[in-house]
């Protein structure tokens, strides 16, 4: 287990944001100028990328494809909204900064989101967006280099990924904009509009244990998903079938218990 600061079972309110705040700091000196380093190459790859991609499926448009172009953008965002919370349910719930290839990278983040909130609202546009852009990579290198011919699936499947993987790299800032005292005037009107994920809305995840509310893109289907009880489910399956318990680590980060065996 990392030097994290742990108290008694049941500390004090008091307590408990001093802890927090300790385990806060100490989660900040992890992110390393390696990292960094790595948040500016996955968003320059992400701008190559995804201007090739457009530039390359400009050149075949037509006026019959721009109904298609709009549903594929509007599915990008719902696919985008789901993608956003099975990512934030798997690093809010399992592994810890230990875990393999992840831990200290993406899982770290979570970790200090959950035991200092607000210190995403300092974090530059590098750090806030590097670790989206690199998730959507993969896919599109592939659509990079591919020439389309000017078929109309193939103009909605380029499309809808486009869109999905411009959404995915967009969350963390919408997440960002929802934890903001004062965020800009345009951005407030989305939120309110139920177009971006509200503050409102984000404030439900930020009860403990955490264990709701996960889609942090417009937050479109957090209560279609908390209706059909979704994560508990899905953690009760995993349990079930790996005798691990949900969010055991980040219960240690923001001081609910002192290790992980409580």
């Amino acid at each position: 287990m990392p030097d994290v600061v742990s108290s008694s079972p049941v500390p004090s309110t008091a307590s408990t944001f001093t802890l927090r705040k300790q385990n806060a700091a100490i989660l900040a000196e992890k992110y390393t100028w390696k990292k960094r380093m790595g948040e500016y190459v996955s968003i320059g790859l992400f701008v190559l990328f995804i201007s090739m991609t457009v530039y390359n499926l400009a050149g075949v448009i037509t006026s019959l494809a721009l109904p298609i172009i709009i549903i594929a953008l509007f599915a990008g965002m719902v696919l985008a909204d789901i993608y956003s919370g099975l990512v934030h349910w798997g690093a809010d719930t399992w592994g810890g900064l230990e875990t393999p290839f992840v831990g200290e990278t993406f899982i770290r983040s979570f970790r200090e989101h959950h035991v200092d909130p607000f210190r995403i609202t300092m974090h530059d546009m590098v750090e806030t967006n590097g670790d989206n852009c690199l998730t959507t990579l993969p896919i599109l290198f592939l659509l990079a280099l591919h020439t389309p011919k000017g078929d109309l699936g193939e103009i909605f499947v380029i499309s809808f990924l486009c869109s999905t993987a411009i959404w995915i790299s967009l969350t963390n800032q919408i997440h960002k904009w929802a934890h903001m005292r004062q965020a800009p005037g345009w951005i407030n009107l989305l939120q309110n509009s139920h177009f971006l994920l509200s503050k409102k809305d984000h404030q439900l995840h930020h009860h403990t244990p955490f264990d709701r509310y996960y889609c942090i893109t417009t937050g479109w289907l957090n209560p279609v998903l908390g209706s059909i009880g979704f994560w508990k489910r899905m953690e009760n399956s995993i349990s079930m079938l790996l005798g691990v318990k949900p969010r055991a680590d980040d219960a240690v980060w923001t001081v609910q218990v002192t290790d992980k065996k409580e």
